[in-house]
């Protein structure tokens, strides 16, 4: 018979759950009652403890490493704007005329949406409100706006009403965007931003990351996808010896 370690002293289960967290970026309270052998309402107090101690961040049904606030997206959008516009100019050349396209949440992909090309019978889906917002008045372009709880730092829906949409949707073309980028993957920022991301390479038959060169720079708790899971990455330079993925050097 299998039997969970309980975790009697309250020392020992938080640094079991910062363990967990450092090893993963990300875990579930549910999972944490099981594996700790205690209950959810000690869990919740676990949780909230090293939240407010700074040592965690709390999310929706668990917690995440902690990070430094996120960058506002105004703010984000003015930094690499020229190698943002110059991206998303060499990205819309893989759209398609007549397909769907998947636009996902970011401030570069929120330059190809304006650079989309016209009259080209698109049908664009996105749970991005700045892309919604610039996409709304095109009559040439058949949008599918993805709703779900609003996240304002992202300025874009999450959760799992989001999920849901996108689970019986088909795209032909998703461009995909990432808080840091390495040499085995994409990486996101929050388990739902992760998990939408997730969902929307699945319904994709092809995903195209576009990313500047800062996000090798930059960490993020959760990983998205390996480059195998990608079809090329668009971008204005790369680290020395990168060799995870086709890459087109804007």
């Amino acid at each position: 018979m299998e039997v969970s370690l309980r975790y009697s002293s309250a020392p020992h289960r938080r640094a079991a759950i910062l363990r967990r967290i450092e090893l993963d970026g990300y875990v579930a309270a549910a999972d944490l009652v099981a594996e700790l052998g205690v209950s959810a309402n000690t869990v919740r107090r676990d949780l909230r403890r090293l939240a407010g101690d700074g040592l965690v961040r709390a999310v929706h049904g668990g917690a995440a490493a902690a990070e430094e606030a996120a960058t506002p997206f105004t703010d984000r959008s003015t930094q690499a704007s020229g190698a943002k516009l110059a991206i998303a100019a060499a990205a819309v050349r893989h759209v398609e005329p007549g397909t769907a396209v998947a636009l996902d949440s970011g401030t570069t992909t929120l330059e190809i949406a304006k650079l989309l090309p016209a009259d080209a019978g698109l049908t664009v889906i996105t749970h991005s409100l700045p892309a919604i917002a610039v996409l709304a008045p095109r009559p040439d372009i058949t949008l599918i706006g993805i709703g779900g709880q609003y996240g304002r730092d992202t300025r874009s829906f999450g959760g799992p009403e989001t999920l849901a949409a996108l689970e019986h949707l088909s795209v032909r073309t998703l461009f995909l965007a990432a808080t840091a980028l390495d040499g085995s993957g994409v990486y996101g920022a929050t388990p739902y931003e992760a998990e939408t991301k997730r969902r929307l390479i699945a319904v994709a038959r092809r995903t195209i990351v576009a990313g500047d060169a800062r996000k090798f720079a930059l960490s993020a708790p959760i990983r998205v996808c390996g480059w195998d899971a990608v079809e090329r990455l668009v971008t204005d330079a790369v680290p020395d010896g990168f060799t995870g993925v086709r890459v087109e050097i804007t």
